[in-house]
């Protein structure tokens, strides 16, 4: 795709010359188009591409024209999303400038007739976020019922799933095995074997190379996030090695779309989602859903556009909710803000099934949640971190915690002490010097106790939990860290109760490693649609995604926090007894009233054999865009005929757009079953 855009300039150029400009003049910006042009820029710092604007152009507008507009504004590069372009059929492109600002060039184009909407080139962040939750190292699967599931199908090799993210160590041990390989192209012969305007495209593609966006066809990771995110997806099950992922056949495809700098830039996750639209239109990739695990502020239609186009070829595009602790609602979040079906925003759990203390949150704009504080999984071969504890012959499972020191390969062998709670000087012995600190969590901060324990001159800290079971931790920030360790509260009491002796205290590089946020939280939903993909190939998105949300479990701290108010539940999904799944065609009215539209709401009802389910109603519900669901229509279960039923929604705005989605009740009361969301 790279380089592509530039192919009309020479015509350009003469054209500009034979027929001067089209009028529009960067200069002085006024009043209003100052203001027009700050709307969605965040004001602490650029949180965009300086000089950059994603320009999406009207019907009727051809390349060529929106060239020499590009040239009238003294635009030094243009790019196009060509399958956007092509989909649409009108210009999609990205714009650079050396010599105006972004501001400057919003302004101008938001004058232009020709265009329809104008952006800046923002950048968003990873969603990982090291803090302090209580968790056990397998927690997740066992709390989304992953084991269940496992009897029902471990995924499909056939059905693929897209990383976009920091990359994907396609050499790692857990997951070399699992990597979507392009069938269609020989490695490294510099040649673009299957035409699809890709070379060398072997295991996906790196749409961020560099800090400009340039491309290669080199997706490896460039941190441990996207390998962790795949891990999570799609390790390796049953395989003696590691973890395993929630599908242990599937495949993982890698969309590299962060830059050394990292961050994403809205360009790079926009070429990165037309290649997963491509592939899926003209070659025939199985692709079913792409990971985001990303997002920052700022709305950008383009983006939008593609994650729609995603959308109409049946992917879904599920989205980190973001680790600011606050209400999308309130403060929309990017990508998973976006208003479209196929977008899933996932919240975090932590493992008492409460709402994670960082995740964000929206009755309105977050669909679910699942897992997200101290989840295990794959990394960058050699960047994670291993650890144990080895006293008298038993070797006790640890964390070690973010910034913490390393011991050799072969581990510290040291006597260990009891400090108590760390929480002074007077706590740590004399005979800690040179020895392993053993400290009871609370209080105060890890970084806290750790200092104190260096001040004392330990070689070393274990810190057991003051509840049940292990937890994660950080020691702040980065620095000269002697080694620290986590454990559960029973193995720190047993440590404990043998006095001083001497024990082995290990923390050495690996392959796995621990994160928290929504990031971590998303990939399990991704990969339950994978699962379900293999079980049941013959669904199409929306199906899909009604028995997402109808398996989840409804849980009282999730309530009126996001709009299903539950939890993934992975083997409910695969095991639901009854699916809803809705189509919504909007229509002029020709009877009712003049100047309005209505809604043909269909939806149909599907029963398991031999489901017990009587005396069911489901409701319908609608919303406006930006508004909260009402209830429309209640119909009765004894009402729906041939395992379907239509409603038509009268009287509706010309110019609003609507959303629609469908909840069953069974006859106590309880939510069963709550369709896919569509909007006209």
């Amino acid at each position: 795709m790279s380089g592509r855009g530039n192919r009309h300039w020479p015509f350009i150029l003469i054209l500009v010359l034979i027929f001067g400009v089209l009028g529009i003049r960067l200069g002085p910006a006024s009043e209003k188009s100052a203001r027009q042009a700050s709307a969605g820029i965040p004001g602490n710092g650029p949180q965009y591409a300086e000089g950059e604007v994603m320009v999406a152009f009207k019907s009727g507008t051809t390349l060529d024209a929106a060239a020499v507009l590009a040239a009238d504004l003294a635009v030094d590069d243009m790019r196009e999303f060509r399958i956007l372009s092509q989909m649409r059929q009108r210009p999609f492109l990205l714009m650079r400038s050396a010599r105006h600002s972004t501001r400057e060039l919003l302004a101008a184009l938001q004058s232009s007739p020709q265009v329809e909407a104008v952006s800046p080139n923002y950048r968003r962040r990873l969603q990982r976020l090291p803090n302090d939750p209580k968790f056990a190292k397998l927690w997740a699967m066992r709390k989304i019922n992953a084991p269940a599931a496992w009897e029902k199908t471990v995924g499909s090799t056939g059905v693929v799933l897209a990383v976009l993210d920091t990359g994907v160590d396609y050499r790692h041990e857990d997951l070399a095995a699992n990597m979507w390989r392009n069938p269609g192209e020989v490695p490294g012969n510099g040649i673009d074997d299957d035409g699809n305007g890709f070379r060398d495209d072997v295991y996906g593609y790196d749409f961020a190379s560099d800090n400009s966006g340039r491309n290669d066809s080199d997706p490896m990771d460039i941190d441990t996030h996207g390998t962790h995110v795949a891990g999570t997806m799609a390790a390796v099950g049953n395989n003696g090695t590691g973890v395993c992922g929630i599908n242990w056949n599937a495949r993982i495809m890698a969309l590299k779309g962060f830059r050394p700098d990292m961050y994403i830039y809205d360009s790079d996750s926009t070429e990165a989602i037309e290649y997963a639209v491509l592939l899926k239109r003209d070659y025939g990739v199985n692709l079913v859903a792409i990971n985001a695990s990303f997002g920052g502020g700022g709305e950008n239609q383009l983006q939008n556009d593609a994650i729609a186009a995603a959308g109409s070829q049946g992917i879904a595009v599920v989205c980190a909710a973001g680790n600011e602790g606050t209400d999308n609602d309130s403060n929309p979040f990017y990508p998973a803000s976006y208003d479209l079906p196929n977008i899933i925003a996932v919240a975090a759990t932590d493992g008492n099934d409460q709402l994670a203390s960082f995740s964000n949150y929206g009755a309105k704009g977050v669909d679910m949640a699942a897992p997200g504080a101290g989840i295990l999984s794959t990394v960058l071969s050699g960047k994670g971190l291993e650890a144990w504890l080895k006293s008298a012959g038993d070797v006790f499972d640890a964390n070690p915690l973010e910034f913490s020191g390393t011991t050799p390969a072969t581990g510290l062998t040291r006597a260990v002490y009891d400090c108590g709670g760390g929480l002074s000087a007077s706590s740590f012995p004399a005979g800690v010097r040179g020895n392993i600190a053993l400290i009871e969590r609370g209080d105060i901060t890890f970084n806290e106790k750790t200092i104190h324990a260096q001040n004392a001159g330990a070689a070393a800290v274990a810190i057991y939990n003051n509840e049940p079971g292990n937890f994660s931790g950080t020691l702040g920030n980065a620095g000269s860290w002697i080694p620290v360790i986590s454990l559960a509260r029973e193995d720190g009491l047993q440590i404990k109760a043998r006095g001083i002796h001497q024990a082995t205290l290990v923390i050495r590089p690996g392959n796995y490693e621990i994160k928290d946020g929504t990031s971590m939280a998303a990939p399990h939903v991704c990969a339950a649609l994978g699962l379900l993909a293999a079980q049941f190939p013959g669904d199409d998105l929306s199906k899909r995604i009604s028995r997402l949300y109808s398996g989840a479990d409804r849980l009282t701290a999730l309530e009126n926090r996001m709009k299903t108010g539950a939890r993934l539940n992975l083997a409910r999904a695969l095991s639901q007894s009854l699916i809803l799944s809705m189509t919504v065609s909007r229509q002029q009215a020709s009877v009712w009233v003049v100047n309005k539209d209505f809604a043909e709401v269909y939806f149909s009802v599907e029963k398991d054999p031999g489901s017990t389910i009587r005396g069911e109603t489901y409701t319908v519900y609608r919303k406006i865009a930006g508004g909260s669901f009402q209830a429309v229509k209640e119909i009765a279960g004894s009402e729906i005929q041939n395992g379907g039923y239509t409603f038509y929604d009268k009287y509706l705005e010309r110019a609003v757009s609507y959303s629609y989605v469908i909840q069953a009740v069974s006859a106590l009361g309880e939510v069963i079953a709550l369709s896919n969301e569509q909007s006209i």
